[in-house]
């Protein structure tokens, strides 16, 4: 009896085995198929992209050997190469052809024979300007992910533009055409920027990584014109591939960098609306600062609605994609996997003093109490306050009788000045960067000390000669 319940139990047990095993090797090789399905669907596109290459060079492309002209017949005949080339390509259900503009699009729409996760995703190929010489190279852009994306393949969320491919050729017509009118060269350099002049000091292979934030913590300094006090950010790197970091901010930063022993870091773009300053590097590594007054290459900064835009700029620049990017909380960011703080390197080569603006005094309250210490500024009283106040109702033609029984203020207008916060220009300055918020302050200037040069920021300044006042106070002029 006992043993014919145990091989009872022992089917039971058996037949669960096998049924779970059918269900895995099924789900197992729906998982291959679907895997092989959206293999050979960008498999396919690929080839019908060779294939409208092919005919293009040997319809259209064949009477230039320049990639210059070529550029500009595909611009011409944009809509007859739709027509007699793209229209006639035998593409998969589900997938559209578009030609235009310089631009192949494969459009993957939504169909029962199209895996879900490529539908409504597009793949765009443009070809690439070359001095002197044909369209050999198309390259491949496209929104689908990492790990769907063709090989060689960069990341876009949009169509890229044709605006720089027409640019390089139009300079390119114009160089071979003066060339022609100058017969005593036969040489045409190729056109450098910035942007170029750093690409070409980088090795061939290397990891993009990117950090950053709209700001970091503030620091005691200015590092241009702007006004702005500037941000520090204490960025740690390790990673054990030649790397190229994108450091971006919209507000003026220093950045501190220290790495890990095995990290070798080859390159910098600090980029943003305002300047950016980079400590911690040797000298020999190269460093491309490109910002919103200097923005020959663009530019950009990181946020977590940036990373697209941030990564075209990587494409511009290095014309690769950005392997990660890191936003960074109260100015630091971590890139790889960081051990000891202690024992990460950096470099002296350049310090606080080779960036900051010496002709601008030190930021935010650091700034107001070097003024007071040098005898730019003291604090104010409420003696200073009804002095104000008298050159207002002078001006203004204005008779405030006594008050008896009232407070030392009441008549003066000026109950919410915070006097810790509030003082008396005694010379000729610059008003400190930064003094935003709770770090406004409040200025008495008496009757022939010039007025403060620079940004008052939310701070208000009270002209005890002319009964006038200017900054963010409601009753102020704005300027």
């Amino acid at each position: 009896m006992n043993q014919t319940k145990h091989s009872f139990q022992s089917g039971i047990i058996v037949g669960v085995i096998g049924s779970l095993s059918v269900v895995g090797l099924s789900y197992a090789g729906q998982h291959f198929y679907q895997a092989h399905q959206k293999q050979q669907l960008i498999q396919h596109i690929e080839a019908q992209k060779q294939q409208f290459v092919a005919q293009l060079n040997q319809q259209y492309l064949n009477q230039s050997k320049d990639s210059a002209q070529q550029l500009m017949i595909l611009l011409r005949q944009s809509s007859q190469i739709q027509k007699q080339i793209v229209a006639n390509l035998k593409v998969d259900d589900g997938v559209n052809l578009h030609f235009d503009r310089m631009l192949l699009t494969a459009e993957i729409q939504p169909h029962n024979k199209i895996p879900a996760e490529l539908a409504q995703h597009k793949i765009f190929y443009q070809p690439q300007f070359q001095h002197g010489q044909p369209i050999t190279i198309w390259q491949c852009f496209s929104t689908l992910a990492d790990d769907l994306r063709p090989k060689d393949c960069l990341y876009r969320q949009e169509a890229p533009e044709s605006t720089e491919l027409l640019r390089q050729a139009l300079m390119a017509a114009v160089s071979e055409t003066r060339q022609k009118y100058d017969q005593s060269s036969t040489h045409t350099p190729p056109i450098e920027t910035e942007c170029s002049k750093f690409k070409a000091k980088l090795p061939q292979d290397f990891d993009v990584f990117a950090t950053g934030a709209y700001s970091g913590r503030d620091s005691r300094y200015q590092i241009d014109d702007s006004g702005h006090q500037a941000n520090e950010m204490d960025i740690y790197v390790q990673h054990n591939r030649p790397t190229v970091l994108i450091l971006g901010a919209y507000e003026p930063a220093i950045w501190n960098l220290k790495w890990e022993a095995n990290t070798h870091i080859v390159g910098v773009i600090a980029t943003g609306y305002h300047a950016q300053r980079v400590l911690g590097l040797p000298n020999s590594v190269p460093v491309l600062e490109t910002t919103a007054h200097n923005s020959q290459c663009g530019y950009s900064y990181v946020s977590n609605e940036n990373a697209a835009t941030l990564n075209q700029l990587s494409q511009k620049i290095l014309q690769k994609d950005i392997k990660t990017v890191v936003v960074a909380q109260n100015g630091r960011a971590n890139i790889g996997n960081i051990g000891l703080i202690s024992a990460l390197k950096s470099s002296n080569d350049k310090t606080i003093n080779d960036i900051i603006d010496k002709s601008a005094p030190l930021a935010g309250q650091a700034g107001i109490d070097d003024a007071v210490a040098k005898g730019l500024l003291r604090q104010a009283t409420r003696a200073d306050i009804q002095a104000w106040k008298a050159a207002y109702n002078r001006t203004n033609n204005i008779h405030t009788p006594p008050v008896v029984g009232g407070t030392e203020s009441s008549g003066t207008g000026m109950e919410y000045v915070h006097f810790d916060s509030a003082y008396v220009v005694l010379k000729e300055m610059t008003i400190p960067a930064g003094l935003y918020g709770a770090h406004s302050v409040t200025l008495f200037v008496p009757k022939g000390v010039p007025r403060p040069k620079g940004n008052p920021g939310h701070s208000t300044i009270y002209d005890m000669g002319s009964g006038g006042c200017y900054g963010s106070s409601p009753d102020c002029l704005r300027n």
